[in-house]
């Protein structure tokens, strides 16, 4: 579903201009704006998708879209967001926490 909104000119220069910044187009950085503001009152919106070493995809069910998330000099990277502090990041690194402490805890062969 497509949505159109009035926003101030003064808004819309404002976005275009982080947008620009980002590297990302306008539309999708209002997209993940709305997603990230929205996280706090919907339940169950993201999933884990497949897990490697250095990268995470996600399932993002308000925006339907499967979102990957890598590391990039030791943090995690949202590749949709153009972001190290979205709530895809903040998300999958619950997930890395989690198989952390899965490994720490399994034998190592010597």
């Amino acid at each position: 579903m497509i949505v159109k909104l009035k926003l101030p000119r003064s808004l819309v220069r404002n976005l275009d201009r982080v947008a620009r910044k980002k590297g990302v187009r306008r539309n999708r950085l209002v997209a993940s704006l709305l997603a990230d503001w929205l996280e706090d009152y919907l339940e169950d919106r993201f999933e884990s998708f497949s897990t490697r070493y250095n990268r995470i995809n996600l399932i993002d069910r308000f925006l339907g879209e499967i979102i990957p998330v890598t590391v990039v000099k030791g943090e995690l990277y949202c590749e949709y967001c153009k972001s190290f502090t979205c709530g895809h990041t903040r998300y999958a690194k619950k997930i890395y926490a989690r198989r952390r402490s899965i490994l720490d805890v399994i034998p190592r062969e010597d």
